[in-house]
């Protein structure tokens, strides 16, 4: 593999598709070099020929994120590659919704794991590596807008992306004075493929979901583009969407009165789609 030690280097988890493929397009298109981390090792090699169809570097390079052995043995191995890590981004994800007391606690497990311990394995893994490099790196981790919303029925999905915010600000804290920036994404609905291998206990939910993908003018690529905007003002939020920043701004300033209203949506869309699961 020809390495040109003067290219910027980043790691993405979720590479093979949505988001994650965004991401790796986006950033190969500024000259990067790519390490593409996904247990899909198929849609990862179309992330890497879409890279070298444009004439861009990168790997591919398989991962599962909740498989902490896996992370140090990937870290080594890019430590013997590549002169210095400067872009972690923690994009990998999965979803899901179903009310506490009937999602099956296995589904629930499954998007902790993945969503939120997955992020955390990833930093401790690299975080050392990024302090390495004299002028900083940085560290990129994907949340969600419902992180603030808490709505009913996203009770795995919520807690996962909430803890990633948290985690997200505490690593701020350590490493702020470090030279290291951190940066949380909290984006509202976009189109993805995100939906498609969620796990959801009644149609009613799936649907409500798919019709705020389908309505939003946001795309992975404009999620990448804001990201990279606040990557670069080193902003610890980067939260995307206007109907998300007010939800956020709210939920800051009438936290119990922004959760009623949250229900009351719900309702209404449960109501407008149908189904009681």
């Amino acid at each position: 593999m020809s390495i040109d030690s003067k290219q910027r280097f980043a790691l993405v988890t979720g590479g093979a598709s949505g988001l994650g493929r965004a991401f790796c397009l986006h950033l190969g298109s500024l000259g990067w070099h790519v390490a593409i981390a996904d247990v899909d090792h198929s849609g990862a090699q179309t992330t890497l020929k879409k890279l070298c169809d444009q004439g861009r570097s990168g790997q591919v390079e398989v991962l599962d994120v909740r498989d902490t052995a896996a992370w140090d043995a990937l870290v080594l191995k890019l430590r013997s590659q590549w002169p210095r890590l400067d872009l972690l981004v923690n994009n990998a994800g999965i979803c899901g919704a179903g009310q506490i007391g009937v999602y099956p606690l296995d589904d629930f497990r499954r998007i902790l794991d993945v969503n939120l311990v997955g992020v955390i394995n990833g930093c401790h893994a690299c975080v050392p590596w990024l302090l390495e490099k004299p002028t900083g790196g940085h560290v990129v981790n994907i949340a969600s807008i419902a992180a603030a919303l808490n709505a009913p029925a996203m009770g795995a999905y919520s807690t996962s992306k909430a803890g990633v915010v948290a985690f997200s600000e505490t690593l701020y804290g350590e490493l702020m004075s470090r030279g290291v920036g951190v940066t949380v994404v909290m984006p509202g609905f976009f189109r993805s493929h995100l939906l498609e291998e969620g796990t959801f206990t009644d149609d009613a939910l799936l649907r409500i979901a798919e019709t705020y993908s389908r309505k939003s003018s946001f795309t992975a690529e404009d999620v990448v583009l804001q990201t990279m905007r606040g990557v670069e003002r080193r902003r610890l939020y980067v939260v995307l969407g206007r109907k998300a920043r007010w939800a956020w701004r709210l939920k800051r300033w009438f936290p119990a009165l922004f959760q009623k209203i949250v229900v009351k949506m719900f309702d209404r869309d449960r109501q407008k789609l149908g189904g009681e699961g």
